[in-house]
């Protein structure tokens, strides 16, 4: 397909741009064993600089941050003497051969060092696991930008930490709403919100109700949110809302009789009628926290949110006394996560799955939250392919629309999606890891 879209020339202006960015990286290599040399030789004790970064700054004609950071890339990922004069490894081994191959960039770079500087002040982790972090965060990196192998990254280190930095409980003690009227009677407020689980309930919230009228809204996602936050205000206010004056209650001496020794006796008022039940969206208007069985029961670890923000497991204890457990355990039978050739439309709890499983758009390089993706059948359902877990993924507007295109392709390989890009993307059209990032245990 990608000879039909790309001509000759264009194939080849393409070819030469993705060869220069590689040949760049390579370079940028050989520059660090450049700085990693002037450390070993002292040069900038003999020029007076008193550090290699000192030296940078002025021979470079760059800013301190980055002159810092090509010091400390070349002092991790070239290799080194010891005290003996022997030669050793790079400190990060794996990631110093892909960076010399030109795979990746200092945005990568910048990604693993911040992380393995974490896993030193884990406790207890060995020097098996504290390697085999650095290598799959390589292997990683060849395939992932930036910021998708962040997201990894982040995974990665509550596997191995499960009881880190997390949220501390009682937060909520610094939440502010700050109101302001105006002279002109207009209103002007900013917040804050410290619990994550309120946040996720209040996003979740706000944008369900900020959902554009149909493709020519002209709003703007602020007004949206706004209108949104008008709505339920208004939705209080009415009889039988949060915020509704309460009625007096009245003798019972019967139902229809009035109250003859009251000052003003109450008009008679028809009973409202009963507001239609709200319209539930797949899977969206429930707060989903992720959590493993075996740290809720032991009480330790941490629950996520689909946002990806931590909650400590004492937060998740105290929401698990107030609310109805799901379970989200994949291939368990508490949920009907199969149905099969009976429905083209995908079910409440066949929504939640995606939602655990995806985290979102499930495409590499996307970071939408799963309420503004849609469930996108891989084999479509008209030509026979079922509303099961194995057969949907989460694409954003953007990216349901590039699949449909054609030239990218996505299939689920172990329980995870896997896009395989077009030729003129990828060469080797080697397949990128999507959705929300797995660790292997």
């Amino acid at each position: 397909m990608s000879e039909r879209v790309l001509g000759v020339v264009e194939r080849e202006a393409l070819d030469r741009a993705r060869a220069r960015m590689v040949a760049l990286r390579a370079e940028q290599y050989r520059l660090l064993e450049d700085i990693a040399e002037l450390e070993r030789l002292g040069v900038a004790q003999q020029t007076g600089d008193r550090s290699s970064v000192r030296l940078l700054q002025e021979c470079g004609n760059v800013d301190p941050p980055e002159a810092k950071r090509l010091v400390g890339e070349a002092a991790d990922l070239t290799p080194r003497v010891s005290l003996r004069g022997e030669p050793l490894a790079p400190r990060l081994p794996v990631t110093a051969t892909v960076a010399e191959s030109g795979e990746i960039h200092s945005g990568h770079l910048t990604v693993i060092r911040e992380t393995m500087t974490r896993l030193d002040r884990v406790d207890g982790l060995s020097v098996t696991d504290w390697f085999g972090a650095e290598r799959t965060l390589a292997e990683h990196a060849r395939v992932l930008p930036p910021r998708m192998l962040r997201r990894y990254a982040k995974a990665l280190i509550e596997h191995l930490d499960p009881d880190g930095d997390v949220p501390p409980e009682g937060e909520d003690a610094c939440d502010e709403l700050q109101v302001v009227r105006r002279r002109d009677g207009s209103l002007a407020f900013k917040g804050r919100l410290h619990d994550p689980s309120d946040a996720e309930a209040f996003v979740e919230v706000i944008d369900e109700l900020a959902q554009p009228f149909g493709p020519d809204d002209p709003r703007s996602l602020e007004r949206r949110r706004l209108d949104g936050l008008k709505d339920l205000v208004h939705d209080a206010r009415r009889s039988g809302g949060l915020a509704a004056e309460p009625r007096h209650e009245r003798p019972t001496a019967g139902d229809d009789e009035p109250d003859e020794d009251a000052l003003i006796p109450e008009p008679r008022r028809p009973e409202p009628a009963p507001r239609p039940a709200p319209v539930d969206r797949p899977g969206r208007p429930l707060l989903t926290i992720t959590m493993d069985l075996r740290w809720l029961q032991q009480a330790i670890g941490h629950g996520s949110l689909d946002s990806g923000a931590l909650l400590d497991q004492r937060i998740v204890r105290r929401l698990a006394c107030d609310a109805e457990i799901v379970p989200m355990v994949l291939g368990s039978r508490s949920e009907p996560l199969d149905v099969g050739r009976l429905s083209r439309t995908v079910t409440d709890a066949l929504r939640r799955a995606l939602n655990l499983r995806d985290g979102g758009c499930a495409f590499p390089s996307c970071s939408r939250p799963p309420r503004r993706c849609h469930a996108h059948h891989i084999r479509h359902w008209f030509h026979g392919g079922p509303t099961c877990l194995d057969n949907l993924v989460l694409l954003c507007r953007f990216h349901h629309q590039l699949i449909h295109a054609g030239h990218w392709t996505v299939e689920i390989h172990n329980g995870q999606p896997r896009f395989t890009p077009p030729a003129w993307v990828d060469p080797d059209q080697q397949p990128r890891p999507g959705g929300r990032p797995r660790v292997p245990l």
